[in-house]
């Protein structure tokens, strides 16, 4: 209860005539607060009678106003989720009159317990969370997996198996697991570059950032709103607005340097859209990646390259029957370096059909090879 209550809430088994009132209140949660809490602390099932002399909004002039108003409160319990219920003499043999109570079998949660499957994912998504050095993570992951198996003893920094037992889970068997670890030297800075990362995120905070790109190795400044945070493929990746690109882009945290967060942290900068997903645009097709300004191209595809055929070339992409069982699929291609890579790859079985910088850009690549192996 609160401080400077005018009266309090008395035992339910007092033998009191002149039980103190609790004072009308003009917020009505905290009555449904109190009417909780007597009927907790009751031992045994507490009569309307006794409520009523408890609470003015039921001390009414008419007794049915007061119980209808009683039972509204009751009706918003239930909502949500305090099973009240009326126990009655002929439940039980020691009652000499009905009462309320609380269910408390269906008001307490049971206890967490694990199949061995679910224990695994947990451990393996915290070894993803753990593969991130420095910042608080590495602690708030093992601060997380104690709480769900309370009595695991103390783990090693990369451990091979975790003990887990206890009430927490229902599996005895070990559970066998690597915490990917960063060994590269500027480990300790992705960490801190992920915790900087985080918060933006957050806080939805433009950042600034020194960027070196893969396809050309160029390092530029970069203003992104960052939407989200996604590990793949090994690495951590930012996803987010780039203004330098007018468009949503991906960076990864290992290319990244010199990253500042825009200043007032309590005012953002930005709305993510409500729409966006970062997991699918992590999961999306290097075919529908736009590193480069957009060229229609047409792919013949044979038999011996099937395989490509299947791959997702954007909701856009037009698939038609070409010559010798061949698939001939035409889209919009802005990422180059991918194309020309399952291009060369597929040995003569993808012909470009259609797209002069593409074929410009795979002439200069063969060159490029002949010269550096011999033609």
């Amino acid at each position: 209860m609160t401080e400077g209550m005018e009266a309090r809430i008395t035992h339910p088994k007092s033998k009191s005539k002149t039980a103190p009132v609790v004072a009308a209140r003009g917020d009505r949660s905290k009555r449904l607060l109190d009417l909780v809490m007597l009927l907790l602390r009751a031992r045994s099932p507490v009569t309307f009678r006794t409520i009523r002399e408890q609470f003015v909004a039921y001390k009414t002039a008419n007794v049915d106003a007061g119980l209808r108003a009683f039972e509204r409160d009751k009706a918003d319990l239930l909502e949500l989720g305090v099973p009240v219920r009326y126990l009655a003499p002929d439940e039980d043999d020691a009652l000499e009159e009905g009462g309320y109570v609380v269910d408390l079998k269906r008001y307490r949660l049971p206890e967490v317990s694990f199949t061995p499957e679910e224990i695994s994912s947990l451990v393996l998504a915290a070894s993803v969370a753990r593969a991130v050095p420095g910042g608080s993570t590495p602690k708030i992951v093992d601060l997380t997996l104690r709480k769900l198996a309370f009595d695991m003893p103390e783990l090693p920094d990369t451990p091979s198996e975790l003990p887990w037992s206890g009430r927490a889970v229902t599996s005895r068997e070990p559970v066998l697991v690597h915490f990917p670890v960063e060994k590269s030297p500027n480990a300790r800075a992705i960490g801190d570059r992920f915790a900087q990362l985080e918060s933006a995120t957050r806080g939805r905070k433009r950042v600034s950032l020194r960027y070196q790109s893969a396809s050309t190795g160029a390092v530029q400044d970069r203003d992104v709103d960052p939407y989200g945070l996604a590990y793949r493929q090994g690495s951590w990746v930012l996803v987010g607005y780039c203004h330098l690109r007018s468009g949503v882009r991906s960076f990864r945290l290992d290319r990244m340097s010199e990253v500042k967060i825009a200043p007032k942290p309590k005012s953002p900068d930005f709305e993510r859209p409500a729409d966006f997903d970062v997991r699918t645009y992590v999961t999306r097709s290097p075919w529908t990646f736009a590193t480069q300004a957009p060229e229609i191209v047409e792919l013949e595809i044979h038999p011996e390259a099937a395989d490509v055929a299947n791959e997702d070339f954007g909701e856009t992409a037009e698939r038609s029957p070409g010559p010798n069982e061949s698939v001939r699929i035409r889209f919009s291609c802005a990422n180059f370096d991918f194309a020309i890579s399952r291009i060369l790859a597929a040995k003569g079985g993808i012909v470009v059909r259609q797209g002069d910088a593409l074929r410009e850009q795979l002439r200069k690549q063969i060159k490029h090879l002949e010269g550096y192996y011999g033609a």
